[in-house]
């Protein structure tokens, strides 16, 4: 997912990163280490930001789709609750805003958090309507490092999205922008550096603008705000679709219009407290993104010494698989091999009684150290990248197996590989909730299976 910072900035003493110093120099955000600001340089009026739901009594679809998505869930999902509430505890207020900063950022912008208490709408709906569409401008350009939530929010009367000739309407002025067309508005999120050591600790955007759909013209609204069925056309087309459709009730007819899904890999719908039909579309895409091919020899001996091949290839993921925070994603191969008996003569990337993948499996992730050289699932508290091994959208990667054929196996030999996908090692998620609270969901993306003569 991620590549060191230019340059790899020198690291701070982590005793400064938990302290949650904000950064000094000029220009820094109201919200710093965050990158959020608003038009007026001052804390918003919470007052001048609609609720979803007031906005959904014109834009019905757009609202019906957004909720139960992981946008509107982005500020109470379990495992970010767990996470948010552990950097708090660990870096401060600070820390804890630079995180809401993206998961909340109406919120943040009108000081609801961190000082409030009692927390309305602008918390509760997490990335809401109008945390993007009051956005005109984003902070700075995308310049390859960290977006930190680089929005810039606008109080008033008008609402911004992606049509020139927006619909008068009596609710709220509305202005077109280029913005909410191009994947750099997503970047603004979608992209994290470390505010303290320039460690890229989410790299979404990178891996799409160095790959073949940024080339294609397609951005990421083109496939996350489309149905999975739209969305795989378009990566196997390599072409943007246009869908038509309604902004608004009581409004014309427009040749492309965006359906508010959001929908990605995280299919948890219990953690997350996704809709079902979120949770059923993010597994479809997970089962979509990706095919399998095994590489076989045309024969083998029994007690001989071959070597298998399994190919792994992106297909329908503008972005690698797995993308985001990739220290906690895992996409792992689970390949068997067992003879006509029933024997099992191979096995790597199977899961223990525990939820503990096979520590030699072939594993799509990334690993942070601390500054004590040590594991971390905390991006506060890592220094370095050790490991990034990622599949780039439309890449193929090989990755090569040597079997022993028993003497007494009986051919054919069965091998099936399976793709897998879990959001979180079940270790992480038992150090959060307590052990076996929740069992972390394990997504079977793809299989391919074969047979080897003796």
């Amino acid at each position: 997912m991620r590549k060191m910072f230019a340059a790899f900035v020198a690291v701070v003493p982590l005793i400064l990163i938990l302290a949650g110093l904000s950064r000094s120099e000029e220009g820094a955000s109201l919200f710093a280490p965050s990158e959020l600001e608003t038009a007026s340089g001052e804390l918003a009026d919470p007052d001048s930001f609609y609720e979803a739901a007031d906005c959904g009594e014109c834009h019905i679809e757009q609202y019906a789709a957004w909720k139960g998505s992981a946008h509107s869930r982005a500020h109470h999902d379990s495992i970010y609750r767990a996470f948010a509430e552990l950097a708090r505890k660990e870096g401060g207020e600070k820390l804890y805003v630079f995180c809401s900063s993206c998961h909340a950022p109406l919120a943040v912008a009108s000081g609801e958090i961190p000082s409030s208490k009692e927390l309305t709408f602008l918390s509760d709906e997490g990335v809401t309507c109008d945390a993007c569409h009051s956005v005109k401008q984003i902070r700075r350009p995308h310049l390859g490092a960290g977006g930190n939530a680089s929005l810039v929010l606008e109080e008033g009367d008008f609402r911004y999205g992606p049509i020139s000739d927006p619909t008068s309407t009596p609710a709220h002025e509305s202005a077109g922008t280029e913005l909410h067309a191009k994947a750099e508005f997503c970047s603004a999120c979608h992209t994290l550096t470390h505010p303290h050591n320039g460690l890229v600790i989410e790299n979404t955007y990178e891996e799409w603008k160095k790959g073949p759909y940024a080339k294609a013209g397609i951005q990421c609204q083109d496939c996350h705000m489309r149905t999975v069925e739209q969305a795989l056309k378009v990566a196997e087309t390599m072409k943007p679709l246009a869908v038509p459709g309604l902004t608004a009730e009581e409004t014309k007819p427009r040749p492309d219009v965006k359906a508010h899904l959001f929908v990605g890999a995280n299919a948890n719908q219990k953690l997350l407290g996704l809709s079902a039909s979120h949770a059923e579309a993010a597994e479809q895409r997970l089962k979509t993104a990706a095919k399998l091919a095994l590489r076989l020899p045309a024969g083998a001996k029994a007690g001989s010494t071959v070597e298998l091949g399994v190919a792994v290839t992106n297909t329908a993921a503008g972005h690698a698989i797995p993308t985001s925070i990739t220290e906690l994603r895992q996409v792992w191969i689970d390949l068997r091999v067992t003879d006509s008996a029933g024997k099992e003569i191979l096995r790597s990337g199977a899961v223990d009684d525990t939820g503990r993948v096979d520590p030699d499996a072939v594993m799509y992730h990334s690993v942070l150290h601390d500054k004590d050289g040590k594991v971390t699932f905390k991006p506060w508290a890592a220094v370095k990248m050790v490991k990034e091994k990622l599949i780039g959208p439309k890449e193929t990667v090989l990755e090569a197996y040597r079997l022993s054929i028993p003497a007494d196996a009986k051919g054919p030999l069965r091998i099936e590989a399976t793709l897998r996908y879990r959001s979180a090692p079940q270790d992480v998620m038992d150090r959060l909730f307590g052990k076996g609270k929740f069992p972390i969901r394990t997504i079977d993306m793809v299989t391919a299976a074969g047979r080897l003569a003796l």
